[in-house]
């Protein structure tokens, strides 16, 4: 039977709920896949006698710090098969590339890459409706990953100079923000709808959040702005700091369960 170990990075919910299809299909299909939660993993201790998949969204258009941390902290590789399932809401022009680069050069064999269209979670201007058209079709396209990638009829290709260009310079700008707490948004907590019941900090990949007494949980300057604090929030008292509502690819405490069956 071949063996997939699915490494997953999910702020909102939208990455999880791809790889979750993505993975049951290859079951049906006679795989061993196994979801692993890429913040609870040890990358020295990856398989090389499986297949090594990364699931992850696109943050400001280029790889979360978070995934690029375990991704150069992996043991080399002698020929090991990898592949890749990402989520951008936008444009993803800095991820297949330089994650293909960084993956050859320790080693890996990179065979297969998709890339799915999701709802947005920094800027979501769209309807529960549209978003959740959206979310549809990117599970029927991570079936399809699946049953391509399974056939053999997926490849991960990688414009070099491009997509290592566009990383540079949007992971530079998305970087600069840790310089002060006025570049970009972190997020914060509504004080009046805040219930302390610290379930933002229980779930936070990074341990990003720090629990309070008296007040609501404060951000830390480590926080990598995956927004899963917000879209675990019961009460929607945890938000970005631009001001938007918050977006949770499923109910709050639906998504609860979700994160908790897989981390």
């Amino acid at each position: 039977m071949k063996q997939l170990h699915l490494y997953w990075f999910s702020g909102s919910g939208n990455t999880l709920r791809a790889a979750s299809a993505f993975a049951e299909r290859l079951r049906q299909r006679d795989w061993n896949v196994e979801l692993r939660p890429l913040e609870r993993s040890n990358p020295q201790a990856a398989d090389p006698e499986s297949v090594l998949g990364l699931a992850f969204p696109t943050h400001f258009f280029s790889i979360p710090a978070i995934v690029w941390s375990f991704v150069r902290s992996l043991p080399r590789a002698e020929g090991t098969e990898a592949i890749m399932l990402g989520t951008h809401g936008a444009f993803s022009g800095g991820v297949a590339g330089p994650l293909n680069r960084e993956l050859t050069a320790k080693g890996f064999r990179c065979t297969a890459a998709r890339i799915l269209m999701m709802p947005d979670s920094f800027f979501p201007f769209f309807s529960d409706a549209t978003n959740q058209r959206k979310i549809d079709r990117a599970v029927s396209k991570a079936e399809q990953y699946a049953d391509d990638f399974a056939a053999g009829t997926v490849r991960w290709t990688r414009w070099a100079v491009l997509s290592d260009l566009h990383a540079a310079i949007f992971g530079g700008i998305f970087a600069a923000r840790k310089l002060s707490r006025n570049y970009f948004s972190t997020v914060h907590a509504q004080n009046e709808r805040c219930q302390r019941c610290s379930i933002c900090v229980r779930f936070c990949p990074v341990n990003a959040l720090e629990k309070q007494a008296d007040a609501p949980p404060r951000p830390k300057m480590n926080c990598t702005n995956c927004l899963r604090c917000v879209a675990v929030c019961p009460t929607d008292a945890m938000r970005h700091m631009i001001g938007f509502l918050p977006y949770r690819s499923e109910e709050a405490t639906a998504l609860q369960r979700r994160f908790d069956d897989t981390l």
